[in-house]
């Protein structure tokens, strides 16, 4: 019978044990919960060509072995932040509109990521412009006056200031482009 009442006694003492471990672990659980954010972060909307200027930062040029390369710089004129992801479209142009030489190519210098651009903020791709593909003979040289520049994933273009000696046959492709990353630096 004492064999008996131990066991009793220890089952009763586990299971208070085990009662109040359980309601200490929920306290502690319950007040050590982080608490919820007042207002959920919102993915920010994808960038639209009206909610960029597009413009090419010559004075950061720089070049070598026949090739110049130039931020494409995106900033983002509207009052929110904006999100994008991928490779601009590019192409030169004559100064009535018509484009000169074939679309720029993609480069892969840097993987694809979402980049966030806050308002007023600037992002860029890295524009690279091969002269040596120009002056290869059968090319036509010629100058253009402006870059078509197509924000990622958008069908709207923008327009750039932007003279250099151009290829006006296709099949030469002398300028390219890597995706955009955040930040203004080469």
């Amino acid at each position: 019978m004492i064999k008996g009442a131990r066991r009793a006694a220890a089952a009763v003492a586990a299971a208070l044990a085990l009662g109040i471990g359980s309601a200490v672990w929920a306290t502690s659980a319950a007040s050590a919960a982080p608490s919820a954010p007042a207002a959920a972060s919102a993915i920010p909307p994808v960038c639209t060509t009206a909610n960029l200027s597009v413009w090419v930062n010559i004075s950061e040029g720089n070049g070598a072995a026949g090739t110049i390369y130039y931020p494409l710089e995106f900033t983002n004129t509207s009052n929110h932040t904006c999100r994008t992801w991928g490779y601009p479209g590019v192409s030169a142009l004559s100064a009535s509109g018509k484009q000169l030489g074939d679309a720029a190519g993609r480069n892969p210098l840097y993987a694809g990521a979402w980049v966030n651009i806050p308002a007023g903020g600037t992002a860029h791709s890295l524009l690279s412009y091969g002269n040596a593909e120009v002056s290869t003979s059968g090319c036509r040289p010629t100058t253009a006056s402006l870059i078509k520049v197509y924000p990622p994933n958008q069908f709207a273009s923008a327009l750039g200031f932007f003279s250099l000696p151009v290829c006006s046959l296709t099949h030469h492709v002398y300028l390219h482009v890597t995706v955009l990353r955040p930040g203004t630096n080469i």
